[in-house]
């Protein structure tokens, strides 16, 4: 009996600390993880590998997606590679987080360069990757980061960014100090739990109970909405952060208000996911929001990443990843700034896209 209260508490504890990869090791699938994770890597940490050398790994009927371009099949999606790498020449991505369960890789990364050759950028991001069942071959490909990172430095585009970004801080951001005045938010109401799972710090009912709990929590507060954020709010710690690709949300003092202005602003605003992950502390999800901001109608693509507290269901701290030009695009001032910067991002490296310009 002794015996197997060891072998279970081991058991237990390799299973919470598996920093990346979730697999069945013991069924001889470990050097396929290693070799998923490396391909992975190589396919975003593009300076420490000829990418050239990983076109052997890409179905025949690979799809590649970002914000602005869809590319599909590995004929297209090679000579994308070609003009994405070579607009960028001094491209490096760095990955900070990553993880891989049943055959499906994603990261967060970091990526600096200059598009194009003339335009400088810095832009956060997170990507997920999909392998064939029990292969090395990846069919899906996507890419969340906002293109107003690039836009930001680009002259012409660079005041529609700015002037919206100074726009959604004021309408959500309580430490932003406005240079004008944002319209009040409704005052709060009571609302009902929308989940029946009180949070915890405790290790009683073990790991699975754990991982059950924290991808129902996880989903939760992706697809966190008007009628239920106060209800979620026991799920936050009092050092919790925020990010997205305008606002930096720190504590717990900060976050309530931020929620009341977002949803205030964003009252009919649904979050629907569509994969999620479990590694961990680590819970990622892609997902589609689809609502109104200040009464202008958007729908956006996107992915996150959670972290909890070690045996808690607990986050301290989330980022979201999504272009905000897909909210602008729908706003009347800022929707032909997009669009002009979307045409000329294609010319350069999208193979399908028919440009409107003259060639170099």
């Amino acid at each position: 009996m002794g015996k197997l209260t060891t072998t279970a508490v081991l058991f237990a504890c390799t299973f919470m600390f598996l920093p990346v990869v979730d697999d069945a090791e013991a069924g001889g699938l470990s050097r396929l993880s290693r070799d998923q994770l490396e391909i992975g890597r190589g396919m975003l940490e593009v300076q420490n590998v000829d990418w050239t050398t990983l076109l052997r790994y890409y179905a025949d009927d690979i799809e590649y997606h970002d914000s602005i371009v869809d590319v599909y099949g590995i004929g297209d999606l090679t000579e994308f590679l070609a003009r994405l790498y070579g607009s960028s020449p001094d491209l490096v991505t760095t990955i900070e987080d990553e993880t891989l369960v049943d055959g499906v890789y994603s990261a967060t990364w970091t990526m600096t360069g200059t598009f194009n050759n003339e335009v400088p950028y810095e832009a956060k991001g997170m990507s997920i990757i999909k392998f064939r069942p029990r292969s090395r071959e990846v069919y899906y490909w996507r890419d969340y980061y906002s293109e107003g990172d690039i836009m930001i430095n680009a002259p012409g585009f660079d005041e529609a960014i700015l002037g919206f970004r100074i726009y959604y801080r004021c309408a959500v951001d309580p430490t932003f100090d406005c240079p004008f005045e944002p319209a009040p938010a409704d005052a709060l109401s009571e609302v009902k739990p929308s989940i029946d799972v009180p949070p915890s710090n405790s290790r009683a009912g073990g790991v699975v109970r754990l991982r059950r709990e924290r991808l129902e929590i996880g989903r939760a507060l992706v697809e966190i909405n008007a009628s239920n954020w106060q209800s979620l709010l026991p799920y936050y710690t009092d050092d919790y952060e925020y990010h997205d690709p305008i606002v930096d949300i720190y504590g717990f003092d900060t976050l309530v208000p931020f929620f009341a202005r977002l949803f205030a602003s964003s009252p009919n605003l649904v979050t629907t996911v569509e994969d999620q992950m479990l590694i961990g502390n680590v819970y990622t999800a892609t997902w589609t929001m689809a609502g109104q901001f200040n009464g202008v109608p958007y729908s956006a693509k996107g992915m996150s990443i959670l972290k909890f507290r070690d045996w808690s269901t607990q986050t301290y701290y989330s980022r979201d990843y999504y272009s905000e030009a897909d909210v602008m695009a729908t706003i009347p001032g800022l929707d032909m700034a997009v669009e002009a910067f979307r045409v000329a991002y294609k010319c350069v490296v999208d193979p399908a896209f028919e440009c409107p310009f003259p060639g170099p």
